[in-house]
Order: C-alpha cells, then structure tokens, then sequence
C-alpha cells in the first residue's frame, strides 16, 4: 500500500510541476465539484479542483477543466451504516470526455479499506460529468454494502466553464 501512495504522489507531482512550454503564466482555476456516486448505495461527494479551465474556440473548440481534486464522499447514514472516505485525485473533463484517477480511504466503524479509483466518462463541456469506475482494493476490509463498481454525475462549478455552457 506504500508503494502505491508514493507512485501516486509522484505522478501527481511531476504532472503538477512540469513545465509548459507554451503557456509560462498560466494561471490556476478552482472549481467546487459537487456529486452523487452510486455504489450500491447512494453516497454524496463534495470536491475542490485546482488546476486549468481551458477555453479555445478555435477550428476544434476545446473547453473543460483539468487538475487536482480535493473531497470527500460520504452516503450520511446514521449508526454503524455511516461511511466516510476523504480522497484525492486527478481530473481531465474536455468536450465531450472525462477521466479520473482517484485515491480514497473509506472508513467504517473500526474497518478501513484504501482503493485507487479508475473513472471514464462523458462530459459536457467539463461542466457535467456522468463515469463508470472500479475500485481495486489495496487491503481487504469488505465494508458491508460498498460496491467495487461505481457511477457518479459530478457538476463542475466554476465561472469560465458557466459562462460557456450557458451562452
């Protein structure tokens, strides 16, 4: 499990500090990325993006969001049923794509189970994402009722993406 935290973090790193050579002043976005996942049971997700809005109009028009992701989920059940995971991430929502590569530990009472969560979807715009993931299980805990297949729609809330989805 080690293992995969430090090859996590240093993909995440080197893409995050890696030169571009085209743009040297580009600026970071954030975006408030809330959602609904469902895995078995409804859980909510709450997320922060900072990274790029990209918006070219130009022959093949490219709009979306790309960056890290910041959250938790959460299905806000009472008693022994309650699950949190806090998570991170990486996004890249473009036209009409999305991919997503999280890292989430979701807890349960005293049991705990880390998993790394491939998502692939379809985008509008990178306002709206509707994905299908999987989540592989580093340790094995079997939280009660928490699926490995998993479908979320998350809304990327931020000024640029707004402004071009609803002209």
């Amino acid at each position: 499990m080690k293992y995969c935290l430090v090859i996590l973090s240093l993909f995440i790193h080197s893409y995050l500090f890696s030169q571009d050579i085209e743009e040297k002043n580009t600026k970071l976005d954030f975006a408030f990325s809330p959602g609904i996942i469902l895995q078995h049971q409804f859980f909510s997700d709450v997320n922060v993006i900072v990274g790029k809005v990209t918006v070219d109009n130009g022959k093949i028009p490219i709009v979306g969001i790309s960056g890290v992701r910041l959250g938790f989920e959460s299905n806000f059940r009472d008693g022994k049923g309650f699950i949190i995971a806090p998570k991170i991430g990486y996004e890249i929502s473009a036209t009409i794509f999305t991919i997503r590569l999280s890292a989430a530990n979701y807890f349960n009472n005293s049991k705990s189970e880390f998993r790394i969560i491939p998502e692939l979807g379809i985008s509008v715009l990178g306002f709206a994402n509707l994905t299908y993931g999987y989540g592989i299980p580093i340790n094995k805990s079997d939280i009660y009722k928490l699926s490995h297949h998993r479908v979320s729609l998350t809304i990327n809330l931020n000024k640029k993406l707004s402004r071009e989805v609803f002209q």
